[in-house]
């Protein structure tokens, strides 16, 4: 039977002491985002620069895998290209701004975003639950690619701003969570519709000028640094990258011996299709 992959796990998210941002309501993560104050970076080295700005962007937005799953996953050096008028181009943020845009494919993600959900950790327990669908049919899997044009849905008994009456027999309407609000900002790239509880995703997140579409606590500046951090690591041998093994639609990991086996049959069987075509 292969195992999925596993999330690590997140001792104590909303530290006072530490004050890493988080995606979540949680009214200690609000605490620490009006008490943020973010370090004079001109006096540290390059690598001090890119360490802090990785260490405070990944708290926020992978903090629930380990770094060897975002790299072999969610990381491409390759971003997302706008054409834009001349203009434009000189109100562009830096694009390594979209470091982390592939992280807004994932379901458990876009269920956060959509509001739908009070942290990622509880967009997580949620899909895992079985309580989120993806083009009406039950999603399990917290890491699911999403693609343009899929319809994302989530049963309304997990939604935390959804009110239910008394009698059960009229319909639940959305009241507001304390610590919620400033949070509360939709993506361009998700079409929301609360009456029904579903989301589009329209697409990914693009170059914009004058902003940045990937909602953050950060600066841009931050997001280049990190990106930098997270290029040098992927381009040296400290950490083997390799393609995750999907199998039936899934990524799984198996053991050695039969992942070897499964990627020599999965090779073979590319290798038959191009001599038949």
């Amino acid at each position: 039977m292969p195992r999925l992959w596993t999330p690590i796990s997140v001792k104590d998210p909303y530290n006072l002491d530490k004050g890493l941002l988080r995606m979540s309501w949680n009214r200690f993560n609000t605490f620490n985002l009006f008490h943020k104050s973010l370090p004079d970076l001109s006096r540290m080295t390059v690598f001090q620069q890119r360490w802090i700005a990785k260490r405070e962007l990944r708290a926020y937005h992978v903090p629930n895998i380990s770094q060897k799953q975002f790299l072999n996953r969610h990381f491409t050096s390759q971003l997302p290209f706008q054409k834009l008028t001349r203009a434009e181009q000189e109100k562009l943020p830096p694009v390594q701004a979209l470091c982390f845009a592939e992280l807004e494919r994932r379901l458990d993600v876009i269920v956060f975003r959509s509001h739908f959900a009070r942290s990622i950790f509880h967009a997580r327990h949620a899909v895992s639950a079985g309580k989120v669908f993806v083009n009406g049919v039950k999603c399990t899997l917290p890491a699911w690619r999403i693609e343009d044009g899929d319809l994302i849905t989530v049963d309304p008994s997990t939604i935390p701003t959804l009110k239910s009456p008394p009698n059960n027999q009229e319909p639940g309407t959305f009241e507001k969570v304390t610590h919620m609000d400033p949070w509360m900002f939709t993506p361009a790239y998700l079409e929301v519709d609360y009456n029904t509880c579903s989301t589009v995703f329209l697409r990914s997140p693009l170059p914009q000028p004058e902003r940045m579409e990937i909602p953050s606590p950060y600066p841009p500046s931050w997001h280049q640094l990190a990106f930098d951090w997270y290029n040098t690591l992927k381009k040296s041998k400290k950490i083997r990258i390799f393609k995750p093994l999907v199998l039936n639609g899934q990524h799984v990991r198996l053991k050695p011996k039969f992942d070897r086996m499964v990627r020599r049959k999965q090779k073979i069987g590319m290798r038959v299709k191009k001599v038949i075509a």
